[in-house]
């Protein structure tokens, strides 16, 4: 069961290598470094959404303490463990951030480095307790409300969305998009097609292609590839960043991530442990936080503000009202999305 809890520099793999762990540890208390692994390069929304959450806490300054980021790129497969280890041998870093699916390595890991606090991110983690604290995103409300818009503006009625991999963080966002595309209209098709991979941006114009072929005219491109909705004039609706400077003439609104819930949440354990002495304690369960929490929204329509008809702005506005007042609760529905 999931629990809802109420930049930086290039760094090349042997970087860290050659500290001291003991003289790292004498770090400036007003400093908290973090070192991030990320399982692509910058270029990936789901990594530039992070980083620009980052610089967002750290301009915040939170409990007064300065931010400092280290990162390493690119990192999967045999790589992970020696990235990670690294960066905890250093003793540089007191949290060290995994952004993917990192708990086979924190976990052979975490107990030798107990003042090390490791952050798995998504799905293809365990929660492991200690020092190794399970951290999700679920961006179903705000898909929620991008499937009400893709309801408003299809004309043929059938709407295509490119998965990535079936995971659980990428069901929620296709279920709660197509819960949303139901509520308008319950007589839409909705197509689902996994590209099985975290970034291939060719496998996803590929995907679109095909969707676009049997007739979708508007796309969830969870994917990161818009050329072909360029190509095509079809829509496309981007995902974890505001994606419309990229095709502004294509992609009418985005659904957005917003990490800082999850940053501060981190920097609290921290702090905590470095105020009372006791141990980390993670939740043996995944941590997470809703839209009314502040994870994440709907970019705004900028191109397309005028094109989108007013009516179906109030039915997306509505119901963004109701999600951040309570009054309308969207399913979190992790099961594997099949089109209809």
């Amino acid at each position: 069961m999931l629990r809802c809890f109420k930049l930086a520099r290039s760094l090349a793999v042997g970087a860290v290598i050659g500290f001291s762990a003991m003289a790292a540890q004498a770090q400036d208390e007003k400093t908290l470094k973090f070192a991030a692994v990320f399982p692509t390069g910058l270029e990936n929304a789901w990594v530039k959404a992070w980083i620009d959450s980052f610089n967002a806490v750290k301009a915040e300054k939170p409990h007064g303490i300065e931010l400092d980021l280290a990162y390493t790129e690119n990192v999967y497969g045999d790589k992970s463990l020696t990235v990670l280890e690294e960066y905890a041998e250093s003793g540089e870093y007191p949290i060290i951030w995994a952004h993917t699916s990192y708990s086979d390595e924190v976990e052979e890991l975490k107990d030798r480095y107990p003042d090390t606090m490791f952050v798995t991110v998504g799905a293809g983690n365990r929660p492991l307790g200690g020092n190794s604290y399970l951290i999700y995103m679920h961006l179903h409300e705000p898909a929620y409300l991008a499937g009400i818009l893709a309801a408003g503006m299809t004309k043929t009625g059938k709407i295509g969305v490119v998965g990535l991999f079936p995971a659980d963080d990428v069901n929620d966002q296709i279920n709660g998009f197509r819960a949303g595309v139901k509520s308008v209209n319950s007589d839409a098709k909705v197509s689902v097609t996994f590209i099985e991979s975290w970034y291939d941006p060719a496998k996803a114009a590929e995907a679109a292609n095909a969707q676009i072929a049997a007739g979708a005219d508007l796309i969830l491109q969870l994917g990161e590839s818009f050329q072909t909705c360029i190509e095509r004039s079809v829509l496309c609706i981007g995902n974890y960043i505001d994606s419309s400077s990229i095709a502004p003439d294509v992609i009418p609104t985005s659904t957005m991530v917003n990490w800082q819930p999850h940053i501060n949440y981190v920097i609290d354990e921290w702090k905590k442990k470095q105020d009372t002495g006791e141990p980390y304690a993670a939740p043996e369960e995944a941590v997470w936080f809703t839209m009314a929490q502040g994870s994440g929204d709907l970019a705004p329509y900028h191109n397309f503000e005028d094109k989108i008809p007013a009516e179906v702005k109030e039915q997306v506005n509505a119901a963004r009202a109701a999600i951040l007042d309570g009054s309308l609760t969207v399913e979190l529905d992790m099961s594997l999305p099949a089109s209809d």
